[in-house]
């Protein structure tokens, strides 16, 4: 019975793993001259055009899956604004459909290697969680990026301008010769502009996607200058070196509370790896605590407790600049 379980057991443990795989590596995994590149492989013609992988047909078949029913298409657009933040370059129902999968496979290991009820609990809430985990992740990574890269782009700007360009010409210029979400939203600003809009506007829709408020002041900078006439140039120079000293007192203080943080890191690993190695090494002194009432309710109280403790060292470690 038991090489039958792991039989099952294996194969869905490496389903789960491979999904979480193309998840990290389209999170985390490539730069943004490789997403550019894969972008333009698909309007290549000719003898040149590149087929996409299996993975990418697969998801893009199982998002078609999903759009076919209204209430699932509904449903899995509440996503929508973290997928546009995080720029997976997933659709909703493509997400949805990956995060279900994950949710079903993980599910399917906890059975397996589990008290049936408790696996396919804890499974479903693991599969549920690590994916958007993984969201909010790439959401804050690409948002402290911004934060940092946001100075650099107003000064490739600023030169522009100060050689006789107008606004838009001098962003177009400096979004050509940089990249990274700084690049993307001023990109995104310009395209929306051409369509239809004015540019302070666009900026003020990247500034609420990606929360800075350094660009909501540039934007303020912006529209105060159009109404009350000024140099731009010696506007948006004010600008650059205020948020310039403010991302090196953000870097500052990230580097001062790194001990903290990875103390806090520490601490929430430290119980799940114990546990994962007593599993793994002496299961069957771990396993009453999964079949007994008493034992689940520790259980439960521990991951409570750690969940806890997980929210409050990160208000303890977390500084506002």
């Amino acid at each position: 019975m038991n090489a039958a379980r792991w039989v099952v057991a294996l194969p869905a443990a490496g389903a789960t793993f491979l999904l979480f795989a193309v998840l990290l590596e389209r999170f985390f995994g490539r730069t943004p001259t490789q997403r550019r590149l894969a972008a333009l492989r698909q309007y290549t013609h000719g003898d040149k055009q590149v087929t996409e992988p299996l993975l990418r047909r697969l998801q893009h078949g199982l998002g078609q899956y999903v759009e076919r029913s209204p209430a699932l298409t509904a449903l899995a657009a509440r996503a929508e604004p973290k997928l546009d933040a995080a720029a997976t370059g997933l659709a909703p129902s493509e997400w949805m459909a990956i995060r279900f999968l994950i949710g079903v496979l993980a599910a399917l290991v906890g059975m397996l290697l589990l008290p049936p009820m408790f696996g396919l609990l804890a499974g479903v809430v693991l599969g549920y969680l690590l994916p958007g985990m993984l969201l909010t992740m790439q959401i804050d990574r690409r948002r402290r990026r911004f934060a940092d890269d946001l100075p650099g782009m107003l000064q490739l700007t600023l030169s522009a301008l100060r050689s006789g360009f107008t606004l838009q010409q001098s962003v177009e210029a400096a979004v050509r010769d940089d990249e990274g979400p700084v690049a993307e939203e001023f990109g995104r600003a310009l395209s929306e502009t051409r369509i239809n809009g004015e540019f302070e506007d666009a900026l003020a829709r990247a500034g609420e996607r990606v929360r800075s408020a350094e660009l909501t002041w540039l934007v303020m900078a912006l529209r105060l200058q159009r109404e009350t006439g000024g140099s731009l140039a010696e506007v948006m120079q004010t600008t650059a070196d205020t948020m310039r000293e403010r991302a090196y007192l953000r870097r500052h203080v990230r580097s001062l509370s790194a001990e903290g943080r990875m103390s806090a890191y520490v601490l929430i690993c430290l119980p799940i790896f114990t546990t994962a190695v007593l599993f793994l090494v002496r299961r069957d002194y771990l396993m009453p605590m999964f079949q007994q009432t008493l034992g689940l309710v520790l259980v439960g109280v521990a991951v409570l407790m750690l969940v806890l403790g997980s929210v409050w060292l990160r208000a303890v470690t977390r500084i506002e600049v």
